[in-house]
Parts: structure tokens; C-alpha cells; sequence
């Protein structure tokens, strides 16, 4: 969008005004004395475009509206905001068949951007929330305010978007946003549900382990209980239907006998099993003491090796800085395995009290089995059965226990890993979302080579001393010379970087093609802090890109009076004022103004 001319209405036939202000097609250049109203002239440029501007009481009680035209893509285009405390602004674009009107800066915002080729999609507030671009966040790349804009790259009067600066810079070159809502709001998503399935994997696998300590006996599967539930079962009906009964019965003690037996032999061997592994982690867990001993001691060598000034001559000469390096890593090593092992020894020592109080169960169910059978030999022939069937329907209320504690096991095992594949698929997710240099991320690097070499080229055309050329630029955008930011520096310093990092950034941007803003405006800078040749250089080398790249510089000025050429316009204050010209003043209007 270029500029094509600009005009203040005044309020009533008594109100102030201004001329037809025409824009050079190069440089337009304000010149008047402080005080002869360049401000308010200046700023009514962006006010048009729907920018926040605070006017004196003044100007508002005597200027009813401001009307810039434009044009843009070969159309255009005319604001007109009316001059009041309340928002009411007018565009008309050529071809349009009516009007828009707008009453706040965000629709006028989304509207014009659009427009514009600007991109609409959402970004992330400072408060994780969408949000939009609006005038004052975009336009500050290209208007530099009198009062703040001299003192960074960049100075909107909002900042409610994350890392606004850089999303700024990025809509201007048309490269993804840093923090597309979108993209944000998934990524904050997969966060959240990530952390909530972390906490739900930890109490998954402490509730398995408690199950787990409650079953008694051999690791079984719940189709091998089954299967043994099955047959116990069997023998009972078996033993209820059989004509004989009582041979039956003794039959099937013996075999329970046998049964039981060969069960606490397997207990025992897993008792022996877990000993050995509980006393081989103990093993261990000796040695990396000992490990830990002996890198202490190493370390007290290093230190009193290093307090001798015939090795170490400086305090810092780093000789152990390796070793001590090593020390601390190998150090928090072995203590994360020492936690390690105190975990499963403790598990393990849990099972095993299990097994020695199932081993001890066992071992009195088999006395008790063997008393019964004894028993048998002299009792009545009923007594016998009465004892088998007891005892098998006891067997399968154990197992049937067992059975459903190993299923819920087996349940819940189920859902850890299916709690593990869906943690591994958010970790792809959000590796997917943050990871990854893309082609955004490409001409991002390229722009940030750029701009560091025109920023080098401006500080040379502004004469700037004392500021270091080893510039570094972040993926932010945020700049250090040498070793200093640029909130360090002040005075003259100061305003010769701002300038030059406002002149860089508008060159690269108009040399890769930007046409939605193609005017850069100054709005007086302190001249008193700059030598006139110095600006007059500065000046000079935009008129020249000017020249090529069909780009528009406005500036006001006091002291420093710029020679128009060819393609420029000089604006001059021609209202008589109590003590010197002013810009506007009194208007006969040939019509009444037009109330938007």
C-alpha cells in the first residue's frame, strides 16, 4: 500500500484545517519550527489507518476528521476516521459498491490486514488464549512514534501477544508464526494430557505392584488357573457321583498330598531364588559404595593437588576441570543406581515374605491333609469323603481368589500398556509439533543474515561509534552487539541504532517483494543527539533505495532542512499562527464537512 495524499477536516466553519497534502512518491518531508503542528499532522497518517493516537484537547474540539488515501494492488483506497474519543472510521476501497464502516480497530484490523495479504490466522496472547494482529501491533514496524519509538527495533502501544515482536516481523515476511494458535493450543493440549498420562502411568504401576504382592504361590496365568479349577471341580462331582466313594476320597487326599508338596517345593525354590537375588543386589549396592569411597578420595586428591601453586598458578587454571566434571557425573550416576537397587530390594523382600507366609500356609494345609488321611484309616468309611470334598471345595475357593487377583492383574497390565503406547504416540506428537528445521525456519536464517549485514550498513552510513559490529541476532529477533543489548546505550548512540535497525529491517523488507505496507515514517527524531551530516547521509542512502524499489520514506523535521529532488514533496506549514506558521488553521469550506 502506498501513500497518495492526506487532509485534516475541521470541525464547523470555524474549526481547523489543513491543505491537500500530497505524498512524494520518494521522500515527503515535514519542515517546520517546534511547535507549528508537524505532530498532530504526522500522526493522523496512521490515526486514518485506524492506529491509537492521543490527541491534544485542542485539536479535537477544532479537527473533525482526517481523510488519507492510498492505493494498493491498483485500487484506491480512502480512510476517513473522524477526530474523537469515540472509534468511527470510513473505508472505501475502489470498485467497492458501498462504504465500510467500522466502530473499533479490531474489525477495521482484521479488514484491512486481509486486504492486505496480510495472514489472519490466529496467534497465542500472552494469557495461552487466540488472539489477532491489529494496527498498533503491525503498523509499529513501519511508524516510528516521536516519544517511544526511538528506543527499540519495535515499541507498539499494545503488547498482548506472545513474543509479539517477533510474530510481527514474521506476519511482515510471511513466514509461520512462532505461536499459531492453533498449533499452540494442540501442543498445550498434548502437554497437558502427556503430564496427566505420566501421573496416571506411576499410580498404574504401584496399584499392579500391590496386586502382584497379594498373590500367593507360583506366577499362573488365569487360563492355567482355570484349567486347574476346572479339574478340581471334576474330582468333586466325581467324588459326589461315585459309587465308591470312600476309595475315591482316600485317592484324592494323596493326591492333594502330592500336590501341596510339589507346590512348596516350587515356593521354596523361588524363596531361594529371591534370597540369592536380594543378597546379590546388597552385593552391589556394597560395591558402588565402595566406587563412591573411592571417587571421594580421588576428588579430595584433586583438590589438595590443585591447592599447590606450583601446579595450579591460577585459581581458575582449570587442570581438574575435567576430572571434576567427571566426578560429579559419575557421582549422581551411582547414586541413581544406589536408589535403584533400594527399590527392587524392597520389592523383592516384599514378595518374599509372601512366599515364606504362603510356604508356611502350605506346609500346615499338607500336615493337616496328612492328619486327615491317617485319620481315615479308623474312622467311618464317610469321614474320608467328608475330608476330600472339604478339602478341594477350600482348594477352589483359593484359586477362584487367586484366579480373579490375576486377572485384575492381567487387566490392568492391559491398560498400562495401552497407557505406554499412548504416551509414546503424545511424545511424537509434540516432538513433531516442536522439532524439525522447515522451510519457514530457512528464510527465517536467512533474514537474520540479512538484517545483521544491513544493520552493519546503516551504522556506517550514520557514522555510529562505539558500538560493535559483531552483531548476533536470536530467533526472536532480539539483538546484542558484542556482548551489549541495546537498552544499554543512550543519547546519540542510541538514536543512530534505532535508526539504523528501522532502516535495515524496511530495506530487507521491501527488497523481498513486501507491498502490503511500502512506506516507512519517521516522525522528528531527536536531532539535537545526531550531527546534520550525518542524518542528511542517512537520508540521502533511503532516497536512493527509494528510487529503486519504488518505496515511500515520510519524515518531519526541524533543524535539518532535506533538499527535495525529483519524486519528493515538501510539506510546509502556511497557516498564519500567533507566532509562527502552523500547519492547520482555519478552512473556508465550499461545502459543509462531511459528518462520518
Amino acid at each position: 500500500m502506498r501513500l497518495l495524499d492526506l487532509q485534516i477536516m475541521p470541525e464547523g466553519h470555524r474549526g481547523w484545517g489543513s491543505e491537500t497534502f500530497e505524498f512524494g512518491d520518494d521522500i515527503t518531508q515535514l519542515y517546520g519550527p517546534n511547535g507549528c503542528g508537524k505532530t498532530p499532522v504526522i500522526h493522523s497518517i496512521a490515526f486514518a489507518l485506524g492506529y491509537p493516537v492521543r490527541y491534544r484537547d485542542d485539536i479535537l474540539e477544532n479537527c473533525a476528521s482526517a481523510i488519507l488515501r492510498a492505493e494498493h494492488d491498483g485500487k484506491k483506497i480512502e480512510f476517513e476516521r473522524r477526530l474523537s474519543t469515540s472509534f468511527h472510521l470510513k473505508c472505501t476501497f475502489e470498485d467497492d459498491e458501498d462504504p465500510h464502516i467500522f466502530y473499533n480497530e479490531k474489525d477495521i484490523s482484521e479488514f484491512l490486514l486481509t486486504r492486505l495479504g496480510i495472514s489472519g490466522d490466529a496467534l497465542t496472547s500472552n494469557r495461552n488464549e487466540p488472539t489477532y494482529p491489529y494496527i498498533s501491533t503491525f503498523l509499529p514496524l513501519f511508524y516510528i512514534d516521536q516519544d517511544t519509538g526511538y528506543t527499540s527495533p519495535y515499541k507498539s502501544p499494545t503488547t498482548f501477544i506472545k513474543d509479539q515482536f517477533s510474530e510481527m516481523v514474521r506476519l511482515a515476511l510471511g513466514v509461520p508464526a512462532k505461536h499459531a494458535f492453533e498449533k499452540k493450543r494442540f501442543l498445550i493440549e498434548k502437554k497437558n494430557e502427556l503430564e496427566s498420562l505420566n501421573v496416571s502411568i506411576v499410580n498404574k504401576e504401584k496399584f499392579i505392584e500391590r496386586l502382584e504382592e497379594q498373590i500367593e504361590g507360583d506366577e499362573q496365568s488365569s487360563a492355567e488357573i482355570d484349567s486347574e479349577l476346572q479339574r478340581l471341580t471334576a474330582e468333586l462331582d466325581n467324588l459326589r457321583s461315585s459309587v465308591d466313594a470312600t476309595s475315591d476320597a482316600d485317592f484324592v487326599l494323596d493326591r492333594l498330598i502330592r500336590e501341596k508338596n510339589s507346590e512348596l517345593l516350587g515356593l521354596e525354590s523361588q524363596i531361594r531364588e529371591l534370597e540369592s537375588r536380594i543378597n546379590g543386589f546388597k552385593r552391589i549396592q556394597d560395591e558402588i559404595e565402595i566406587e563412591i569411597n573411592t571417587l571421594s578420595l580421588n576428588e579430595e586428591s584433586r583438590r589438595l593437588f590443585s591447592s599447590f601453586e606450583d601446579i595450579c598458578a591460577q585459581p581458575e587454571c582449570g587442570l581438574f576441570l575435567n576430572s571434576s566434571e567427571s566426578y560429579g557425573k559419575n557421582l549422581l550416576y551411582l547414586r541413581d543406581q544406589i536408589k535403584d537397587l533400594d527399590r527392587n530390594t524392597k520389592f523383592q523382600e516384599v514378595r518374599l515374605d509372601e512366599y515364606k507366609r504362603a510356604g508356611k500356609k502350605l506346609s500346615k494345609e499338607i500336615g493337616t491333609l496328612k492328619q486327615d488321611a491317617e485319620k481315615n484309616e479308623s474312622d467311618l468309611e464317610t469321614a474320608s469323603l467328608i475330608t476330600a470334598i472339604s478339602t478341594i471345595t477350600r482348594s477352589i475357593i483359593d484359586l477362584q481368589s487367586k484366579k480373579d487377583k490375576v486377572e485384575r492383574v492381567e487387566t490392568e497390565k492391559k491398560e498400562y500398556v495401552e497407557f505406554l503406547n499412548r504416551r509414546t504416540s503424545l511424545q511424537n506428537d509434540i516432538a513433531s509439533i516442536q522439532g524439525g528445521a522447515g522451510e519457514s525456519d530457512l528464510r527465517v536464517l536467512e533474514f537474520r543474515s540479512q538484517y545483521k549485514n544491513k544493520i552493519i550498513d546503516w551504522l556506517d552510513v550514520l557514522s555510529t561509534k562505539n558500538v560493535s559490529r559483531e552483531i548476533s541476532i536470536d530467533s526472536d529477533f532480539n539483538i546484542l552487539f558484542g556482548s551489549e543489548k541495546l537498552s544499554q546505550f543512550s543519547g546519540s548512540t542510541l538514536l543512530r541504532v534505532v535508526l539504523a535497525l528501522r532502516a535495515a529491517f524496511f530495506e530487507i523488507y521491501i527488497s523481498r517483494g513486501g507491498d502490503s505496507i511500502e512506506f516507512l515514517i519517521f516522525d522528528t527524531p531527536r536531532q539535537h543527539d545526531i550531527e546534520t551530516k550525518d542524518f542528511a547521509a542517512f537520508i540521502a542512502k533511503l532516497k536512493s533505495f527509494c528510487r529503486e524499489h519504488q518505496a515511500q520514506i515520510v519524515f518531519s523535521t526541524t533543524e535539518y532542512h532535506y533538499e527535495s529532488g525529483d519524486n519528493d514533496k515538501e510539506w510546509l506549514p502556511t497557516f498564519e499562527g500567533f507566532e509562527q506558521p502552523m500547519f492547520l488553521g482555519e478552512i473556508e469550506l465550499e461545502q459543509p464537512t462531511h459528518q462520518a
